[in-house]
């Protein structure tokens, strides 16, 4: 697993051998058949390094929810673990984006949904996000889907 983790931490990020466009693939997938499975709408995406490898929204779901990715990956690419975990650090040090770090929420949402993912002893190469429940969940749809599988 990417981290040691005791019941009340969140998971910051997904550590992998390696990373394909192919992997992006069926891991958009997985979370796709799972939120089917419990009748959930969600956006997905996978973008590794600068581009777009997987996207995915849910009929049902309003025309913003691209917005909503975009926002939330560029949290957990910021600052390199998963934006529900900075969510966190973020009120537990009483702390906001904008007048802590100088971020624009026009371009950033610390909220639950996306993380990244690293290669082992390279860094990070990607970020996985989902949008369409509530943020906890979005970032729990990921784990639920992918963990046993990737990590």
């Amino acid at each position: 697993m990417a981290q040691n983790k005791t019941e009340k931490e969140v998971l910051k990020k997904i550590e992998l051998d390696s990373f394909s466009n192919r992997i992006a693939l069926e891991m958009g997938m997985k979370i796709i058949d799972l939120a089917k499975s419990r009748n959930q709408h969600i956006a997905v995406e996978v973008c590794r390094l600068n581009h777009t490898v997987f996207i995915y929204v849910d009929d049902h779901l309003p025309v913003d929810k691209h917005n909503w990715l975009r926002r939330k990956a560029n949290v957990a690419k910021q600052f390199e673990e998963s934006s529900l975990s900075v969510k966190n650090d973020l009120k537990d040090g009483n702390m906001t984006l904008e007048k802590t770090f100088g971020l624009d929420e026009k371009d950033f949402l610390a909220k639950g949904g996306s993380i990244p993912i690293f290669i082992k002893n390279a860094g990070m190469i990607a970020t996985i996000t989902v949008s369409g429940l509530h943020d906890e969940e979005d970032h729990k749809i990921i784990i639920d889907a992918l963990q046993g599988k990737y990590f």
